[in-house]
Order: structure tokens, then sequence, then C-alpha cells
């Protein structure tokens, strides 16, 4: 199998090195699906919104997994499924994530954050973003142990 480019490979830039990670058509919403929607499941991360391919899937957090974002562990019910969540790496995204959204929201008339979340996120940007990572530290004290 060729080894892929990447950018780290080439320029010393902090933005294209991420880009090497989360550059792609698919890695920030999964981030998005662990982070905000709470899915943590394979089968409910494909079902998301975009309709993401199987193999794109799997591949995608693989990737975020060796990258140290994402970490898996065996589901509690079954041998053969897993249980995705956030490192503390990943969930750092969070800050970037909604920025990508905010601007989104404003510039890209095609996109728009449902209002009350634009409200929420307008009037206490930083409360917003503690409960999610609040949200996301109970999640995984009631199914990490």
């Amino acid at each position: 199998m060729p080894k892929l480019l990447c950018h780290r490979d080439s320029s010393p830039c902090p933005l294209a090195h991420a880009l090497d990670i989360v550059g792609d058509r698919w890695t920030l919403l999964i981030v998005r699906d662990l982070m905000l929607r709470n899915l943590h499941e394979y089968k409910d991360i494909l079902n998301s919104f975009e309709g993401i391919s199987t193999n794109i899937l799997a591949d995608r957090l693989r990737r975020l997994t060796e990258a140290g974002l994402v970490r898996c562990v065996p589901h509690p019910r079954s041998g053969t499924r897993k249980l995705y969540y956030l490192s503390a790496s990943g969930k750092d995204l969070i800050h970037s994530l909604l920025e990508i959204t905010l601007w989104s929201s404003r510039q890209l008339g095609s996109a728009r954050l449902p209002p009350e979340l634009a409200q929420r996120l307008e009037a206490d940007r930083e409360g917003f973003i503690h409960g999610v990572l609040e949200q996301l530290d109970r999640w995984e004290a009631e199914n990490l142990g």
C-alpha cells in the first residue's frame, strides 16, 4: 500500500499538520456526533444526517483513534460492538468546531443553526462549552466505570 502524502512531511505549519488529521470531508462530522449528538456506537454514527459509508466511517474512526483524538472500548453488552468517545485532545476541538460552525452560519446562506442554539452560544459561549464537556464527562463516568 502506498504511503499517504502528509503536510507534515513538507510543511512546518501547524494548520497544515492539523489538516492531515481533520481536513477531510467526514472527520469533523464524526467529532461533532461524538461531542454534541451523544452518539457513541458505530451504527448510530453511521445513521447520522450526512449518510457516511461504512468503509469511510471505519477508516476515519481508525485514523482518529490512531491520532489520539478518539478512544474506544468494548461495548459492555456485546462482545462485537465498541463504544467510541473523545479523548481530552478530541474534546479540545470544541472551540474550533464551534467557531467553524458559527462562521458557516454567518457566512454561508445554506447553513443555519437552530435559533435556540445560536442564542445560547451568543449569550454564553463558555457556559455552553462547559455544559458540553460536563455532559461528556458524565457519559464517561456512567459508561466507562
